[in-house]
């Protein structure tokens, strides 16, 4: 394209390119290809991330990308080392002064680059050409429809064949947001679901803590999001959810800006029943009673949002599963942690719905959701007979973690609260009749939270 340059300019056309490099970099290119046309170094992704540009790995697979380097290598175009944002895929624009768009082209794979001819045709027309614009797929309603007959089972459904059948409905445009200035905790985000939540919130410009047990891990995840998106607005934080103790000094910290996302990702799965410091279950203490815990400590932050919203990440496998609040610590039960599981998954959804209710009028919007059958390292370790079966249909980690990432970055997730969602819609939370609990145990189940708790300053189950 360089070879045009002096046409356009000539023409009163102004060329602009814009790296994601350094100023060392950029000199060397412009001494490399004998430009004279202005060149600009965006480090921080500022303007790829306001123009839409896609980047990812699996970008760099396209089938086309062999054919795009032959013809660079061909063009005298030759790969050096990589600087910036080795991810980042590339694009071009047209405006027109005042700043009308004429083209837009974003990059699919290294390599894709726009024709001249386009770029003349639309100088010429001084029309709007956008040959990427977001659209809404021609198959949304027959996918919508789909929805009601093929998803009366999870096979199909839950699996990666049904997230490819539910995306046909999804609006590209729900995502085309700027998250700039927004702050996102989330819990357990070193890898799966928490990681891939991490990791797109970032990449649409949102300040990310991520919240884990382990300090370790939690500092090589933040490490690798920095590095995959170029952000530098990504931080760590450790904290146990099953340490009542530790929720509530994470949460003094925390609390001290507005939060606008908090998502309750952190899970665990334990073979034998174990207690966490307080004596609680410790699959019930990481689920309802330090989640609960950390929603009604950050809750003044939450208020202070604009736009405040929590996201409960439950589980498909709560929904043949009954609320259990009269044994809910297993002490008088013989203990089964894949049962244990499921309660307190059943439990996050009531949760999640009480704290609407509780947060209505402050306009902090709180949902539930299930990110079907995904591909994560806790599946692997918690279910390993099952993940055996069943690896070949898993959804990967950022199809499970779509409609999280949905629910905390779109507009369209805050026209409601309280809803439980699967692939970006509300769906029932019950499948049989004798799984609906009553308005009593929904009260207990609030009640228990704080009466769980030995320490009674906190009373959090009160809030």
């Amino acid at each position: 394209m360089r070879d045009d340059f002096d046409r356009w300019q000539e023409a009163g056309v102004e060329v602009v390119l814009v790296g994601n490099g350094t100023r060392a970099l950029a000199e060397a290119f412009i001494e490399d290809f004998s430009l004279e046309v202005p060149v600009f170094v965006d480090p921080d992704l500022t303007a790829y991330r306001a123009a839409g540009l896609r980047r990812g790995a699996e970008a760099l697979l396209s089938r086309r990308l062999l054919g795009d380097a032959l013809r660079a290598r061909r063009a005298g175009a030759s790969q050096a080392g990589v600087q910036g944002d080795a991810w980042q895929l590339g694009g071009t624009f047209v405006l027109e002064a005042g700043g009308d768009l004429l083209l837009a082209h974003r990059s699919e794979s290294a390599g894709d680059h726009v024709a001249a001819e386009s770029i003349d045709e639309a100088l010429a027309a001084k029309a709007p050409i956008d040959e990427e614009a977001p659209a809404a797929s021609a198959f949304a309603p027959l996918a919508a429809a789909t929805r009601r007959v093929l998803d009366i089972s999870p096979v199909g459904s839950f699996d990666r064949l049904g997230f490819a059948r539910h995306a046909l409905a999804f609006d590209p445009a729900d995502l085309d947001v700027d998250l700039t200035g927004r702050r996102v905790l989330v819990t357990g985000a070193n890898s799966g679901i928490g990681y891939a939540t991490s990791l797109a919130l970032a990449d649409l410009g949102a300040d990310v803590t991520l919240l884990c047990r382990n300090a370790e891990r939690a500092q090589t995840a933040a490490e690798r999001i920095r590095e995959v998106t170029g952000s530098r607005r990504v931080s760590w934080r450790t904290v146990d959810m099953s340490d009542l103790t530790s929720v509530e000094t994470a949460c003094a910290e925390l609390s001290n800006e507005p939060v606008d996302v908090l998502v309750h990702n952190a899970g665990v799965l334990p073979d034998d029943r174990a207690e966490s410091k307080e004596g609680l279950e410790l699959t019930f203490a990481t689920h309802v009673a330090g989640p609960h815990l950390m929603t009604a400590r950050l809750r003044k932050a939450l208020e202070a949002s604009d736009d405040g919203r929590v996201i409960w990440v439950s589980s498909g496998g709560m929904l043949t599963t009954r609320l259990q609040v009269a044994d809910p610590q297993w002490r008088e039960r013989e203990y089964d942690g894949v049962r244990a599981y499921a309660e307190t998954k059943r439990a996050q959804v009531l949760l999640a719905r009480r704290w609407a209710e509780e947060l209505n009028d402050s306009g902090v919007v709180v949902h539930s959701m299930h990110p079907g059958w995904a591909d994560t390292p806790a599946v692997a370790s918690s279910l390993p007979r099952f993940h055996r079966v069943t690896e070949a249909i898993l959804r990967s980690p950022e199809e499970g973690a779509d409609t999280v990432i949905w629910l905390a970055a779109s507009d369209a997730a805050a026209e409601r609260t309280g809803c439980f969602f699967f692939d970006r819609q509300p769906v029932r939370t019950h499948w049989i009749p004798i799984t609906q609990e009553t308005q009593k145990e929904r009260e207990t189940l609030w009640s228990l939270c704080g009466e769980a708790d030995p320490d009674p300053q906190r009373s959090f189950g009160r809030a």
